[in-house]
């Protein structure tokens, strides 16, 4: 049986000095971003990102963002294998590999799956939708009278707990343990320092603050710091170690990530939203919702109805 990657993330952006919640500007905003036919990359580049096929669904009793996130790119073939031969056989080949996110905008969690092993990952979905979101903004604008604040784009993977404890297996020693922190969504942090130091970034209008630890001798406690902070997706994390076998490395944010293998065999569709988030709502990390997050989403049910596409 073939298999499909899911990852889980929090699809975490917030506008202007204020900070206001993504779902402030998701109709003026977001959803005209990511349906306006944006592409990050040069002109000249042969690599290029964009979405397609973006729509708001009802799924699992709420309202969901939809559609595929593509890398387009081509790849120059050398030589082939021919008759016990190697041949010169200089090609340029087109390919589009692709992921399919699903937002959940309730609670702006959101899982991507990965078709294939060269689709686009959560930090490359990131870079896109800063990129496509200030594009946006520039051309708006220009002509508009109430001008569209700036964007704070943090979208970042939450290592599920199985994969921070894969991590941490090969750890011996923690030298240090870094967490940078920044805006939240109207999420709560469960560990208090945590929360305070998201408060005091408020107070003072700091858009990055950072954490660190010096040669922390639990394992267990830097799981539990791991799980609240980094695996709720409301901070990012590096560690510099030193491994089993005694080599020191620094683990960088990249490797927090969730990796989960979902049986599929065949391409991902549209028709499959309602297979994969039922996948998705199987993990309580999905389902977690703060009351202001649900207050406002309530507040926008009717956006959402309205832009849900119509057979």
């Amino acid at each position: 049986m073939q298999e499909k990657i899911m990852h889980f993330a929090n699809f975490n952006i917030t506008f202007g000095e204020n900070e206001e919640p993504m779902l402030t500007h998701f109709e003026d905003f977001v959803f005209p971003a990511f349906t306006g036919g944006l592409i990050r990359g040069k002109e000249d580049s042969v690599l290029k990102f964009t979405f397609s096929d973006v729509e708001i669904k009802y799924i699992g009793s709420e309202y969901v963002m939809v559609g595929n996130y593509i890398k387009d790119t081509q790849y120059t073939i050398h030589t082939t294998y021919h008759d016990g031969e190697l041949q010169a056989t200089p090609a340029d080949v087109p390919t589009a590999p692709y992921s399919r996110f699903i937002i959940f905008l309730k609670n702006h969690r959101m899982i991507l799956f990965r078709n294939e092993s060269a689709s686009p990952d959560i930090r490359s979905f990131q870079k896109t939708v800063r990129d496509i979101l200030n594009q946006y903004r520039r051309k708006q604008n220009k002509d508009r009278q109430n001008k569209l604040p700036i964007s704070i784009v943090n979208i970042v993977d939450m290592p599920l707990k199985e994969n921070l404890e894969e991590l941490l297996r090969s750890v011996k020693k923690i030298e240090r343990l870094k967490l940078r922190f920044f805006p939240l969504n109207n999420d709560i942090n469960p560990l208090p320092l945590a929360n305070a130091i998201n408060q005091e970034m408020k107070n003072i209008s700091s858009k990055t603050a950072n954490m660190i630890f010096n040669s922390p001798e639990s394992k267990e406690g830097v799981q539990r710091i791991l799980e609240e902070t980094t695996g709720s997706g409301l901070a990012t994390t590096t560690m510099k170690v030193e491994d089993s076998e005694g080599q020191k490395q620094i683990i960088k944010e990249d490797k927090f990530s969730s990796n989960k293998k979902i049986p599929f065999a065949k391409d991902i569709e549209e028709s499959d939203d309602e297979t994969l988030v039922s996948y998705a709502q199987n993990n309580p990390i999905i389902n977690k919702t703060s009351e202001e997050n649900n207050r406002i989403y309530e507040r926008c049910i009717d956006i959402f109805h309205k832009l849900v596409k119509r057979e």
